[in-house]
């Protein structure tokens, strides 16, 4: 959840609720204000803003002012024409609807690749590459797309499993050895047995990938790197999951070309053989698609 979100929905005392309307209200412009400069606007307590902050889940106000103002910075830079819950209306024509969905996931990938922090993208590269197996945990669409990434894996020899029954999902986490990583995709980084899944696999020691939003979320905690997806769609009043499934999609695109680059010759070439043993038999009349002799 989005720390605006938390700050909305979180009950505080008369005191505190004053801080915080001034805080939503102000935004980044709080970026540089002390705790006295915020209370004394409000006519309260600087204390009280490390009590809001804790409650937030913050080790102090410092924490939860960077925090803050990071979520506005990227909320305002991202703001589109196209709303990723109804990119388009009932009137629109079948045109007007490619037109629309085209132009929200360019924008998607764009926004993603804004939040691609280099060194967690580095991070998470060596954490498979150094790993036996790599499992994947996610549910829905997230684990729809788990499975293209697991087949692109496995083409160039890299194990990958990928689950996706919430009832066995911590009996799965408890299986996986130290020697091995754990990617978990959750779009809210609150999901129970995720959650729980990630604690499993924090106590035996095993790495974790999270991919999740922009927000704090209890995922995230638990993760050794955290990869952030598109933060645009609500939970559920949305038509689609459009931005979400590009978003991750688009990740775990990077994450194999990436761990692809390590190798790249033998990957390629093994990649290449093992295509062929299996697909041998496909073939086309159109030139472009054909494989020269």
């Amino acid at each position: 959840m989005l720390i605006k979100d938390r700050l909305e929905t979180t009950k505080f005392s008369n005191s505190e609720q004053a801080i915080v309307d001034y805080i939503l209200e102000k935004r980044i412009e709080i970026r540089n204000m002390t705790t006295k400069q915020i209370a004394q606007a409000v006519f309260t307590s600087p204390s009280l803003l490390v009590r809001i902050a804790k409650k937030l889940g913050f080790a102090g106000w410092k924490e939860l002012q960077d925090a803050y103002v990071k979520e506005c910075a990227y909320l305002d830079s991202h703001q589109t024409n196209i709303d990723a819950n109804r990119p388009f209306e009932k009137k629109d024509t079948i045109l007007s609807i490619a037109n629309k969905l085209a132009e929200l996931k360019k924008e998607t990938i764009d926004e993603t690749l804004s939040l691609l922090s280099l060194d967690d993208m580095k991070k998470a590269v060596n954490i498979i590459n150094q790993s036996r197996i790599v499992y994947v945990l996610a549910f829905s669409n997230n684990y729809l797309a788990s499975q293209e990434f697991q087949r692109q894996m496995l083409r160039i020899g890299k194990q990958v499993i990928t689950n996706s029954l919430p009832n066995e999902t911590r009996f799965y986490a408890q299986s996986v050895k130290q020697d091995c990583c754990a990617i978990i995709i959750s779009y809210s980084g609150e999901t129970n047995e995720l959650v729980n899944s990630a604690k499993v696999l924090k106590e035996n020691k095993v790495p974790i990938i999270a991919i999740t939003n922009i927000g704090d979320n209890t995922l995230s905690h638990y993760a050794d790197c955290v990869l952030r997806m598109s933060t645009q769609e609500k939970l559920y009043s949305k038509i689609g999951n459009y931005t979400i499934n590009e978003s991750v999609s688009y990740i775990l695109d990077v994450l194999y070309s990436s761990f692809f680059a390590l190798n790249y010759e033998e990957n390629f070439s093994y990649r290449k053989e093992t295509s062929k043993s299996i697909e041998g038999r496909r073939f086309s009349t159109v030139h472009i698609l054909q494989e020269e002799k």
